[in-house]
């Protein structure tokens, strides 16, 4: 310590009053619904309905095109991040909670792009009943700046939603200096 002492002008062994502490806190939180795509062809979305009301099929699923869901958000340059974690959950539910057990549940297209416009995300899957999205984690670079998702997925709107709906919670959590 004597040697630390007699050396701290020389070496900076000392720190004064280093306030600095880092915390985990989240940048982002959103959830929404999906929806078929407002332009989309309303024959082409009766067909699906009707398929899934007579049979519980999904056969007419590929045939429609989904809403597309941007969420921003930026990470700052002073933050001094050691991570970004995206955690992704996604909850399709039919007639009233009934669960088939397996099969195709619904679809999800996920991008994630960072502010280099590089992507991040699995893209376009099907999702089935049995293997449900729970808080899937995408690990993201450190990289200061403006950030994009967009999410799309099937699900029906307002009195539809009753008979067939998709829903998604997105969470992005960091650490950085605060």
């Amino acid at each position: 310590m004597v040697i630390c002492l007699l050396s701290t002008a020389f070496t900076g062994c000392i720190i004064e009053n280093d306030s600095s502490t880092y915390e985990i806190f989240d940048v982002i939180s959103v959830s929404g619904y999906f929806a078929p795509d407002p332009d989309q062809d309303e024959e082409t979305v009766m067909e699906f309905i009707e398929d899934l009301i007579g049979n519980g099929s999904f056969e007419n699923e590929q045939n429609i095109t989904w809403e597309k869901y941007e969420h921003n958000f930026v990470i700052e340059s002073h933050w001094e991040i050691k991570y970004v974690i995206l955690f992704l959950t996604v909850d399709y539910e039919l007639a009233g909670g009934d669960d088939p057990g397996e099969g195709p549940a619904g679809t999800l297209d996920i991008s994630i792009k960072d502010p280099n416009g590089r992507e991040h995300a699995d893209g376009y899957e099907v999702v089935t009943w049995n293997n449900q999205i729970n808080e899937r984690s995408y690990m993201l670079p450190n990289i200061d700046g403006d950030w994009a998702i967009v999410i799309s997925g099937s699900g029906l709107e307002g009195v539809g939603a009753t008979l067939y709906s998709g829903e998604y919670d997105i969470r992005v959590e960091t650490e950085g200096l605060v």
